[in-house]
């Protein structure tokens, strides 16, 4: 007996092993058979006719594309606009912070050069005009009347201490805070409006906008209000001296606040000589003005 030395089958007498034969007969079958199941893998990936590709990226029918931009059932276009309008959103909400950060800038701005340079800065404040700039002084009188008030009354509060009589009328006191409020708003519009109306007719090449008149008015109050602060503090100690003091302050403020605006006509005029004459008629409609609105309230 005898054994094949490759495959280790037992063979007959004069026996010989085909099985290298049959090795090479295999190797091209197991070829064809191996492209065999790749083409029956490629027939099964295939899902009511569409190519494989499309076949897998169909969710419900849908092609790829449609498919991952919905959401919801919206399609993938109105999905951007959405994205896309609030973007937008954001950018305008963005852009008006950075307005109002500008506004209260300049104002910032204006104080630090009234300390050095008072007639540059109001020039510059006028020049550089913001209609939201001279809103926001008239805002800043409205608190700053408040605030005053409600020092005053405290005022009468201590005195009444002393010996003096008190008596505090609610209705007065608000009808009294609303007035001031009421009447500062329409002396600082009728000022920005008499100069715009006066210059506009002087002058023949250079004309001014409200803006540049709003702005122009406004800097009585940027200089007065925080002087008559500090001046109603001081009258709240109670001895004569200090209330002469707090006099004087209240006038101090109101002859640089007219210089200063002097100073914020003169840069959007063209010609000195008018000036004078611009001011006076600017600041005696205001006066007028002033009388009527306080003989209504």
């Amino acid at each position: 007996m005898k054994y094949c030395t490759n495959c280790g089958r037992q063979l007959a007498d004069d026996e010989v092993c085909t099985c290298r034969q049959q090795a090479q007969t295999q190797a091209p079958n197991q070829t064809q058979d191996n492209n065999a199941q790749a083409d029956n893998a490629a027939q099964q990936a295939q899902f009511n006719g569409q190519p494989q590709g499309n076949a897998q990226a169909q969710f419900n029918g849908q092609p790829q594309g449609n498919a991952q931009g919905q959401f919801n059932g919206q399609p993938q276009g109105n999905a951007q606009s959405q994205a896309f309008d609030n973007f937008t959103q954001q950018v305008n909400a963005a852009g008006q912070q950075l307005q109002n950060d500008k506004n209260v800038a300049s104002i910032i701005t204006l104080y630090k050069g009234l300390i050095k340079k008072p007639a540059q800065a109001a020039a510059d404040f006028v020049k550089n005009a913001n209609m939201a700039s001279g809103f926001i002084f008239i805002g800043l009188f409205a608190i700053v009347e408040v605030v005053l008030s409600v020092v005053y009354l405290l005022s009468s509060v201590i005195g009444s201490i002393g010996g003096f009589g008190f008596s505090f009328y609610p209705a007065s006191f608000f009808e009294g805070i609303f007035s001031g409020i009421v009447g500062e708003a329409v002396r600082v519009l009728i000022l920005a409006a008499v100069i715009l109306v006066v210059l506009n007719a002087v002058q023949k090449d250079k004309k001014v906008t409200f803006a540049q008149t709003l702005s122009a008015a406004c800097l009585y109050d940027a200089v007065y209000l925080p002087i008559i602060l500090v001046a109603a503090i001081i009258d709240i100690i109670p001895f004569q001296f200090f209330g002469n003091v707090s006099s004087w302050l209240h006038t101090f403020a109101g002859v640089v606040g007219y210089v200063c605006i002097f100073f914020g006509v003169r840069a959007i005029e063209e010609d000195d000589n008018k000036l004078p004459l611009v001011c006076g008629l600017a600041f005696l409609a205001t006066a007028v003005g002033s009388t009527i609105v306080n003989a209504i309230f």
